[in-house]
Parts: C-alpha cells; structure tokens; sequence
C-alpha cells in the first residue's frame, strides 16, 4: 500500500495524516495522530519527527510513503518558514524541509498551513460537490488570526511573495487597538478567536447567546465579529470572484447562531445595492466540515512540483 503524509503543524498541536490516493483522484484517510506542539525551533523539529514517526509505526511496515508534505503557519519560502509568531520562531527562519529530509527519503513539499487547508478544502469539495479540477474557492480561515488561502481554476495561489490571502491584516479602523503585527485595527483584532478572546470571555457560542438575552457588551464585541466576518468574505469574492467561499475554524463551524447572523449580515447588503444583489455573496458561502482534517489532507496532497 502507497500513502502520502501530511504534516499540519499548529500553535497548539501537530496533526499527522496518512491519506491513499487513488489512480482516480479519490483519496481516502487512513490514520491520524496528533502531539502537543512546543514552541522554538527544537520543540518544532522533535515534533514533526514524533508526528511522522508515529504515523509510520500505526502504519506498518508494509506501507510505502510516496510524500511527505507539511503545512506551517508563517511566511514560508523554499521549504524554510520564518515569522511564525505563535510557534516561537519570530525572526528565526527554520529549514523544515531540511529537518524533514532527514526522517525520509521521499520528496517533501513546505507549504503555509491556511494554503496547504485551502488545498484540503478543494479536495473536500471535489468529493463531496463532484467538484472537477478547475475548483475555485477561497478558504477563510478563522483561528487565532484570520487569513485566507485561495484555490483559484484549480491551482493554488501563492503569490508573488508567499502572502496571497492575508486579508487579516487589512486595517478597518485606524484608531483602533495595536495588532501584534504593529499596526492598529486589524480586522483579525475584530474576526478572528484570538481578537473574540481579547473582548470577551468565553466561547462564540456563549457570546451569541449572551448578546441574545440583551448583554450590551456581548451584543458590541458580537455585532463587530459578525461585520468583521461579512467583510472578509465580502473581500474575498469582490477580489476573486470565487465561487465559494469555505470558512473554517472552530468559532464559526461550531456555532450555528454565528453561522445565521454571518448570512444574515451578507444578504442585508442585497436589499439596496442591485451590485450586492448580483454578487449574492450570501449563495457563496460553505462550511468546512470540523472533523475533516482539511490542513493535513492538503499539506499530503499538495501537487508534485509545489
């Protein structure tokens, strides 16, 4: 049997896949594990080497690894990432293709972690949707940050510096709070579980009901979450002209009030503005499954050459 293995490596933990291919295109997952992540370059290195030596031992040692591919947040550039904030590597570059090669002789592809689970996403639909391979679709991803990655006539877009779909950092209030990236009113600050964790605490499921019974403030913090969100998508299919935009990330895939009151924020646009009307960016929205492993799946995926 012939696997390939994705990587996605978090700020919270590693999640390993073992995907098989088929002739057709079809895939199916055969095993996952997952480590605790340890911030710095050494705690990063050991467990990309726990994740994939693991895998291999659930695996067997009849199986034939064809790839290794691995998706990690930051900036990432020739198989080596820097500016990885929340792993611990700020301003320090860690060649995790090197790191890689030594667990395996197989090719190894490096790839952001929001594009490698844009890529994850394009192979969910293709197997869901009967999508075919010029799938187009933006995946919004909303976690600690907001980012965005972009599957655009079947080919992922990198850009010319690595940073197509970073839309988090689009600022939307200039006096707003100071982002981590230095600037002020970042829209992740304001759409995004770490800028929902600075406002209010608890869950968005928590917030959604608070706001609900007449909370003042959970009602402020939900009604720029929600505003927050509508222009990301809005961003991303004006840009674009996707066909679908996937959002993913536990604060919108696990609660459906957040879910309607995000549709509802994008069909009011419609109801003066015969340009909204003929976007109908309400019609382009899906949600990621939360059990698909979307990062791990993409980051096995990813195509020769990537």
């Amino acid at each position: 049997m012939s696997v390939r293995i994705g990587i996605d490596i978090g700020g919270t933990r590693i999640d390993a896949a073992a995907v098989e291919e088929g002739s057709d295109g079809a895939y199916r997952v055969l095993t996952q594990h997952a480590v605790p992540t340890v911030r710095g370059p050494e705690g990063i290195t050991a467990g990309l080497r726990t994740a994939y030596c693991r895998l291999l031992d659930q695996l067997g040692p009849a199986t034939s690894v064809t790839g290794l591919g691995i998706g990690v947040p930051g900036i990432v550039r020739g198989g080596t990432v820097a500016h990885a904030v929340n792993l611990g590597l700020d301003g320090r570059p860690l060649d995790l293709a090197g790191q890689a090669a030594t667990l395996t002789a197989v090719p190894v592809r490096v790839e952001n972690d929001v594009k490698a689970a844009a890529w994850g996403a394009a192979q969910w639909l293709r197997a869901t949707d009967g999508a075919g391979p010029d799938v187009d679709l933006a995946l919004l991803n909303v976690g600690t940050g907001l980012a965005a990655g972009l599957v655009l006539d079947g080919s992922l877009r990198r850009g010319t510096r690595g940073l197509a779909g970073e839309i988090g950092h689009l600022v939307t209030d200039r006096s707003g709070p100071v982002c981590p990236c230095g600037k002020r009113g970042c829209l992740e600050l304001y759409a995004s579980g770490g800028g929902l964790a600075r406002r209010w605490a608890g869950s968005a499921a928590q917030l959604m009901t608070a706001a609900a019974a007449g909370d003042t403030n959970a009602q402020t913090v939900r009604d720029d979450l929600v505003a927050g969100l509508a222009q990301a998508v809005r961003i991303l299919v004006q840009a674009t002209d996707v066909a679908q935009v996937v959002l993913a990330g536990g604060v919108v895939t696990s609660t459906p009030a957040l879910q309607g009151a995000l549709l509802a924020e994008l069909r009011s646009h419609g109801t003066d503005s015969g340009f909204e009307q003929h976007l109908a960016v309400h019609e382009r929205v899906r949600w990621l499954p939360e059990d698909y492993p979307a990062g791990s799946v993409g980051a096995a995926l990813l195509p020769a050459g990537e």
